[in-house]
């Protein structure tokens, strides 16, 4: 049987919920609510979302089709209600999906319901289908919907409808949701599954239901994090297994009991028989002396010589003796046949209240008065004890043997339910055990996969260096030579080093100023050194060499807030924050770019969702209104690390000019006396990079007085 569930809550802001948040996290979506002026994004869960859309009834207007807009819209609408802080936004329907059609069929199976039961009643439906959770039941396919609880009235909402909340209709809705169900099983190729709005109890199964996982716990559970919630289910779906067990291991015994009944009762039927058989015999037997009192007639002797007899031959002598004998044989031979049948029948009786009539396979029916009658026992003395035995004695002795036996079958399979049990609870421990491990492992794999997925993103990351590098290597060649005159190369090249001496200098001084700042590809170099194999395992090398890389990050910034909580200069202390925050920027800086290229390669998308979430979090992103103007921009890693790296510089300057002023050299001092001006180490710096400037400038002056030139002899000469 199919699982079926279908749950209708409300959503109400007396429990501090936000309708635009539930219809953002059903959707996987990012929307404003412009009632308290958040943002709610729950776009990272687009994976688990297979598939969104709002149903509208005919009389809506189109902008109720936009799920921000409509929303937004019921939130403001119960703003001018007369009770505000407790209004019920909406309700809340969730339905679960049979696993065994697809996933079009599901969504054609739930447009269906969704169209008939709710939007022709005049609501505004937003649906929304969820994969089943990754470490969950992997057949938990189910979809939410949320339906408004206002008429539609002109351009807007108007008033509640009351008919909704009816406890009638939602059984209606339950009763539907079955028939809606059932009807696709078939319809697809399923008719043996089938599905049952009634409750277990009402269904009489005897099971225990499981209570239904809310959004907090699912989430937990889905990231593999126990809630009480989850254990309850499990402890719940243990009980029932458990119970399911015991009445499997019952039924088998009273199968076993049956059949031992029924075995009982046949060897009891056989023997009767054969005390039947006698009994007959020995009446018939009596009949025949009755008849013939004297014996059977002399057969006539064959020819030849006479055997020796002991006793002489003939009929015996009929004495009074004799006949007296035959009578009381006669009487004794009935009484033992009417007790016979008696017992014969009581035993039917029994057997037909204990078991249904039972004749063995391949085996002749029992002997009856048509039958062939056992031997006649020579003993009459017994037989007539046993016909003289009164009937009640017979059936109490057979009832108490009866008894014996079923007590020893009762407390046969008293023993064997008791190591059935003990059997049980080890089996029991050994999958709690395996359980366990299963869990152990299952995290080792989780973190292998991580690690070999980030190496991947590493590999591909100097890949893509290596053709950038080999793609500029390519543009200087050509613009080497596409060179034309000596002169424009003479002034290109002193250009190009007058500029390269300038930035040298800027890298010298800004090297200067940052004193220690570490760069953070030069962790993973050196990780790759130590840990890369790639003779050996080269994936389990990457991971290695990754993990190596997290550990110096955390260790250098461990060593960095030591070094800050010991040091009493104010400015070293700030120096060094700052320096812990620029390294820990472009550590995700370049962790992101990682994670961003790996979610292109995954998805085989250029820019997939994921890489343009990271690279807005590297790059920064616009801020926008609700009618889509830029209003902003929100910087990201790479502008506070950049920053943070002039703060650093203009620090570590002042510290400098005050170590100079504090410590002044009086060499120097004396040996650039009256040839230089005194000045900072900045100004000195400047001063430099001034001289630099003005050289480039007065190349570009001479370029373009040479071009003046050119082109003015080209002006004469064309007049």
């Amino acid at each position: 049987m199919a699982d079926y569930r279908l749950s209708a809550g409300i959503i109400s802001r007396s429990d501090g919920k936000s309708i635009v948040a539930a219809a953002a996290y059903r959707s996987a979506n990012k929307l404003l609510d412009e009632r308290t002026g958040d943002i709610k994004d729950y776009s990272r869960r687009h994976r688990s979302v297979l598939y969104t859309q709002i149903l509208t009834p005919e009389n809506a207007p189109e902008w109720m089709r936009d799920r921000q807009r409509l929303w937004n819209a019921v939130e403001r609408r119960e703003d001018r209600s007369t009770k505000p802080g407790t209004a019920q936004l909406a309700r809340d329907i969730e339905l679960s999906l049979p696993y065994e059609l697809t996933h079009e069929q599901r969504l054609e199976l739930v447009r269906e319901f969704v169209k008939a039961e709710f939007v022709d009643r005049g609501m505004v439906a937003d649906i929304a289908i969820h994969a089943p959770p990754r470490r969950g039941d992997g057949r938990n396919h189910h979809a939410h919907v949320l339906l408004t609880m206002r008429h539609i009235k002109g351009d807007g909402f108007g008033l509640k409808n009351r008919e909704w909340n009816r406890d009638e209709l939602l059984e209606h809705w339950r009763e539907r949701w079955e028939v809606y169900q059932n009807r696709a099983l078939a319809m697809y190729g399923h008719p043996e599954e089938h599905v049952d709005h009634r409750s277990l109890k009402d269904q009489g199964i005897d099971r225990e239901p499981t209570k239904h996982l809310g959004p907090g716990a699912q989430q937990m559970e889905d990231q593999g994090i126990h809630s009480d919630r989850g254990d309850e289910n499990r402890r719940i779906k243990e009980a029932n297994d458990n119970l399911a067990l015991l009445k499997k291991e019952l039924a088998e015994s009273e199968q076993r009991l049956a059949e031992l009944k029924r075995q009982l009762a046949v060897e009891r039927m056989e023997r009767i028989e054969k005390i039947v058989g006698a009994a007959k015999a020995f009446w018939e037997k009596a009949e025949r002396l009755q008849a013939n009192p004297q014996g059977p007639a002399k057969e006539p002797e064959p020819p030849g010589p006479k055997p020796r007899r002991l006793r002489p031959s003939g009929t015996r002598p009929l004495t009074p003796e004799r006949m007296e004998q035959i009578q009381k044989t006669v009487r004794a031979a009935k009484a033992f046949w009417e007790g016979t049948e008696q017992l014969k029948a009581a035993a039917q009786r029994l057997q037909n209240e204990d078991s249904p009539p039972y004749h063995a396979e391949n085996s002749p029916p029992p002997v009856t008065g048509g039958g062939k009658a056992a031997s006649m026992p020579d003993d009459l003395s017994e037989i007539e004890k046993l016909a003289a035995q009164p009937e009640a004695d017979r059936q109490k002795q057979a009832q108490e043997a009866e008894q014996a036996r079923q007590d020893q079958a009762g407390k046969d399979e008293e023993q064997r339910q008791a190591e059935a049990r003990k059997e049980q609870d080890r089996v029991q421990n050994e999958l709690i055990a395996a359980d366990n491990r299963l869990k152990e492992l299952g995290q080792i794999y989780r973190e292998t996969q991580e690690n070999r997925e980030r190496l991947i993103q590493q590999a591909h990351e100097l890949a893509e260096a290596n053709a950038r590098f080999e793609r500029e290597a390519s543009l200087r060649l050509n613009a080497e030579q596409i060179r034309q005159s000596p002169v424009e190369s003479h002034l290109r090249d002193n250009n190009t080093a007058i500029e390269d001496r300038r930035q040298v200098i800027l890298d010298k001084a800004d090297r200067l100023l940052e004193g220690d700042i570490r760069n953070p590809h030069s962790r993973y170099v050196d990780a790759l050194q130590q840990h890369y194999e790639y003779a050996g395992n080269p994936y389990e090398g990457l991971a290695k060499a990754a993990i190596a890389e997290h550990a110096s990050f955390r260790n250098e910034q461990d060593a960095l807030s030591k070094e800050i909580a010991k040091s009493t200069d104010p400015k070293q202390r700030e120096a060094l924050e700052i320096q812990r925050k620029i390294e820990g920027y472009e550590y995700l800086m370049v962790t992101g770019e990682r994670i961003a290229v790996q979610s292109e390669i995954i998805t085989g998308r250029k820019n997939s969702d994921e890489a343009v979430r990271m690279r807005e979090r590297i790059n920064g992103k616009d801020i926008f209104d609700e009618n889509g103007n830029k209003i902003g921009f929100e910087d990201g890693y790479k502008q506070k690390a950049q920053e943070l790296r002039q703060q650093y510089r203009s620090l570590q300057a002042e510290r400098m000019e005050e170590k100079q002023q504090v410590r002044p050299d009086p060499a120097k001092a004396s040996e650039h006396e009256g040839s230089q001006q005194p000045g900072t180490l900045r100004n000195k710096l400047d001063a430099v990079i001034r001289k630099v400037d003005d050289a480039a400038k007065a190349n570009e002056r001479t370029s373009q007085q040479k071009k003046d030139r050119e082109n003015q002899q080209e002006r004469d000469r064309d007049r």
